[in-house]
């Protein structure tokens, strides 16, 4: 089949332009990063497998421990947080942003991450990138403040050379916002697609069964049988109606909330009384068997979940999977020799980030390399026989 033959859709949409806003939209709503957190936070599989794969990404720290531990900012954070962040960022967008403040002698004395769902391209009028970055931290109006363009931060690009110039423009550099070094996998100037945009559907799928499970156990009926008995007919008044002394239409009427009642974990293995209107029925006790969903979602769980690990590429005994030979020290250094491998390259996007950041720094670092993990084998106890 031709490629040009078939149809596809976007993975997330990039010619959107809010002209209010003077942005490039990111995704049709504006929030294709927003709903990306919000998925990674409601798949199990995902979140561990993100969880994972982060952790390998960020590896065991710098090589160079003075360089790791080196405070950055006024709020005593250190260079090792600012990887943190970024191996966070960078595994769920494929990008991260940083803003670099300089004093008056154009040098960078302070680094803060700045949340990539934060971040949006500027465009002028004509539709033209400007060359700075849009940062505002509520682009989808969760906080449901009116937007007002004066909160929105305009930076500009990661670029040491124009700092004078920049400096000189704003009035000093306690008028100067700095630059921000905008890095993503997709290009300059670019909106990137979440690494594992594919699995997405999966995860969503992994939810709404973890769902229906809870609702199965939560809200279904779990009595024990029916018990149906004899019952007195309800006392009617001359126009037809109930009585509403009678206690009997006091039940029928409140048998909506019993059956709710019914409903649900705490009330399992009870006993449904039913009463009838006809005197001559006995009798009976009828068994219950309630409908269970479980099974019915036990392939589509188990194939969402195979789905979700094979595009973070985790192994399944780095995310709880019995694989039926344990948790062996061998089987577990395999594991963690094969995810280093396969995060290998996100740590030298890192490292070339830093190496970037941290030229015109006052103190010169050369090493920038960062420590792949190993695995630690847990120290069995042995009990000191009594004398």
């Amino acid at each position: 089949m031709k490629v040009s033959a078939t149809k596809t859709a976007p993975r997330v949409e990039r010619n959107q332009y809010l002209k209010s806003k003077r942005i490039k939209g990111y995704g049709d709503g504006n929030d294709y990063p927003q709903k990306i957190l919000d998925i990674i936070a409601s798949s199990g599989t995902g979140k561990t497998c993100f969880d994972t794969y982060v952790k390998f990404v960020r590896g065991a720290g710098f090589t160079d421990q003075i360089f790791n531990d080196t405070i950055i900012n006024e709020r005593g954070e250190r260079v090792s947080s600012l990887l943190s962040k970024f191996a966070k960022d960078l595994k769920s967008f494929n990008g991260f942003a940083c803003l670099v403040k300089y004093d008056f002698n154009a040098t960078p004395f302070a680094y803060y991450n700045i949340p990539f769902e934060h971040c949006r391209i500027e465009i002028a009028n004509d539709k033209s990138y400007t060359g700075r970055i849009a940062v505002y931290s509520d682009w989808t109006n969760i906080r449901g403040i009116a937007f007002d363009i004066r909160n929105v931060a305009f930076i500009n690009r990661f670029d040491p050379v124009k700092v004078p110039q920049e400096i000189a423009e704003a009035g000093g550099p306690e008028n100067y916002m700095g630059q921000i070094y905008y890095y993503t996998d997709d290009g300059d100037f670019e909106y990137p697609v979440c690494p594992f945009d594919p699995v997405i559907t999966d995860m969503l799928t992994e939810e709404s069964v973890s769902t229906v499970k809870h609702r199965n156990a939560k809200f279904n009926f779990l009595p024990s049988g029916i018990l149906v008995r004899k019952g007195i007919k309800p006392k009617l008044l001359s126009d037809g109606s109930l009585d509403p002394d009678d206690r009997y239409n006091d039940e029928q009427a409140n048998s909506a909330e019993e059956i709710k009642r019914m409903q649900g974990d705490m009330n399992t293995s009870k006993i449904w009384v039913v009463d009838i209107d006809s005197d001559e029925e006995k009798p009976e006790f009828i068994d219950f068997t309630a409908k269970n969903y479980d099974r019915q979602y036990e392939v589509t769980e188990k194939t969402v979940q195979e789905n979700i690990g094979r595009m973070f590429k985790v192994p399944p005994i780095l995310r709880g999977v019995d694989i039926g030979a344990g948790f062996g020290a061998d089987l577990m250094n395999n594991a963690y020799d094969y995810l280093n491998s396969v995060t290998e390259d996100e740590r030298s996007d890192l490292e070339t980030a830093f190496m970037d950041l941290f030229a015109g720094y006052s103190v010169q670092f050369t090493d920038f390399s960062i420590l792949p993990k190993t695995y630690v084998t847990p120290i069995t106890k042995t009990e000191t026989p009594a004398i």
